[in-house]
């Protein structure tokens, strides 16, 4: 997904559209970059190339947390979700009771 590829023409859409498209662009870009960067530390035979990488790594893991909570900022019903679901202890599905009947 690139910046420029927007399901909808331009001109439908509003500022804060765009920029969320955008943000979210940045987002899922910088986490196809940590999974890169997780893959090449692992199969890196070079300790010193394995330290520069692991370096680029948590720069990237940085941000995703800065663009995760620019977005959760800026979309409520996000921040609900995220406040209902991050850092809570126990098995992660069974907070939302995935198999039983309503």
């Amino acid at each position: 997904m690139t910046q420029e590829h927007v399901v909808e023409p331009r001109e439908n859409l509003n500022a804060q559209v765009l920029d969320m498209h955008r943000g979210l662009t940045a987002l899922i870009d910088k986490l196809g970059t940590l999974d890169m960067l997780n893959q090449r530390i692992e199969a890196c035979t070079d300790p010193e190339l394995k330290l520069v990488l692991a370096n680029q790594r948590d720069g990237a893991r940085k941000h995703v947390a800065m663009l995760l909570e620019w977005a959760r900022r800026r979309d409520s019903k996000l921040d609900k979700e995220l406040r209902e679901a991050l850092f809570k202890a126990g098995p992660i599905a069974a907070q939302y009771h995935y198999g039983e009947e309503p």
